[in-house]
């Protein structure tokens, strides 16, 4: 990286910082109730989040919005879900997306170490490629999204 690079990135940070704690000092929002993700196969979905990730499917609806889409939630701690949809009569929407701006990186889900091995052991068995960074594992989910899962101590 050049040294004008280098300069223009940590001007950017320096403007960035005039947003922390300024303001309220806790969020006017609760939290995340869901994520909603476009699914390529929700039976592959469901099994994947259920069997090997460890995270129960607490319903199966219809989408409201859509009668020919069906409706998945996963649990994945804390009041929060991974809601998937899938809409198989809209050609566009069966292709994994590229990355890009205003795509997701992907999504952080911590876990407690304890859980975390088995977890390992069955991606390992299913085939799931995964590759550890630190204190975290990462790999894709039948839709083709990237999950971190988060270790956390025990």
């Amino acid at each position: 990286m050049s040294a004008d690079m280098e300069k223009d990135i940590q001007d950017k940070r320096s403007r960035l910082q005039r947003f922390v704690g300024r303001g309220s000092k806790e969020s006017s929002t609760k939290g995340v109730n869901h994520i909603a993700i476009f699914a390529l196969d929700l039976e592959a979905t469901a099994e994947f989040y259920s069997q090997i990730i460890g995270m129960p499917v607490t319903s199966v609806t219809a989408n409201r919005d859509e009668p020919m889409s069906t409706h998945l939630n996963v649990d994945i701690g804390k009041g929060m879900a991974l809601s998937f949809f899938d809409f198989p009569h809209v050609p566009r929407l069966q292709v994994p997306v590229p990355e890009g701006a205003g795509g997701m990186m992907h999504v952080a889900i911590d876990i407690p170490e304890d859980q975390y091995s088995r977890v390992e052991g069955r991606l390992r068995e299913r085939g799931v490629s995964f590759q550890r960074i630190g204190d975290s594992a990462y790999f894709k989910d039948p839709n083709g999204m990237t999950i971190e899962l988060g270790i956390v101590k025990n």
